[in-house]
């Protein structure tokens, strides 16, 4: 049973991710949470994650900002080593309102961007980019630090800080960087993840095991998503995704 929830979330990540660029972690771990104990959902799907991150970080290999990763990066790791101390050792009811409460900041968070995205005129290319870059110093490094501190918090939880992340690199990077540069940032922050829930006991070497016959799956939902992502709707797919998400979130905290 394991090995086949794994091989769903491996195939629905890898196809989420390609087709449409989203961190599939925080739709999966909340919805395993519902049916699994959440130490043990959330250390089953770290692995494929951390795969998911590794498939990813080729195409964009180089592309990634260091200058604005070097402030995003110390925090969110601290925070990710304060979410993982917190689902090892909070009672299971309290994880799971706990990432019900991620799941549903989450959707709100999605659900205001995507209405600011239809009732605003488009900006000028550079013009968030070049606003962004230019204020003073100490607050750009105030705004890292404390987004790269939630996000990692939530990491650590449930798999769900790309949002935190998002909000700190989008305004102030084009197309090309900031997806590179997110992708590096998950791939750092999934490789230490890996090593916090295997030093708390959250991560099983049987959960090592199983992910690896989950490659092939995860091939296979990168080509498909790749190959749909663009005769699916961008928006249509993010609603959907939103209020499953949403959903989730609820039925977490009525559990």
């Amino acid at each position: 049973m394991e090995l086949l929830i794994l091989a769903l979330v491996g195939l629905g990540a890898s196809f989420v991710k390609s087709a449409f660029g989203l961190g599939a972690g925080v739709l999966f771990g909340p919805v395993l949470a519902l049916f699994l104990e959440p130490r043990l959902a959330m250390g089953m799907t770290a692995p494929i994650m951390f795969l998911s991150s590794v498939a990813a970080l080729g195409a964009h290999w180089r592309r990634w900002d260091w200058p604005l990763l070097r402030r995003l990066l110390p925090t969110a790791l601290f925070g990710l080593a304060l979410g993982s101390y917190f689902l090892a050792w909070t009672p299971a009811t309290s994880v799971r309102r706990a990432i019900g409460l991620a799941a549903l900041a989450f959707a709100a968070a999605q659900t205001v961007r995507l209405q600011r995205q239809d009732g605003e005129a488009p900006d000028p290319p550079d013009g968030p980019v070049r606003a962004a870059r230019e204020r003073p110093a100490l607050q750009q490094a105030a705004v890292a630090a404390l987004l790269g501190f939630g996000g990692g918090i939530v990491s650590g939880i449930a798999h769900s800080g790309g949002l935190f992340f998002s909000m700190y690199l989008l305004p102030r990077l084009g197309k090309a960087a900031f997806v590179a540069s997110l992708t590096l940032t998950l791939f750092v922050v999934d490789t230490f993840r890996l090593v916090s829930y295997w030093y708390l006991d959250v991560l099983e070497s049987r959960h090592l095991a199983l992910s690896l016959p989950c490659l092939p799956l995860m091939l296979l939902g990168g080509r498909l998503g790749k190959a749909l992502g663009g005769r699916l709707s961008d928006r249509g797919f993010a609603r959907a995704l939103i209020l499953m998400i949403a959903g989730t979130g609820v039925a977490l905290l009525v559990r």
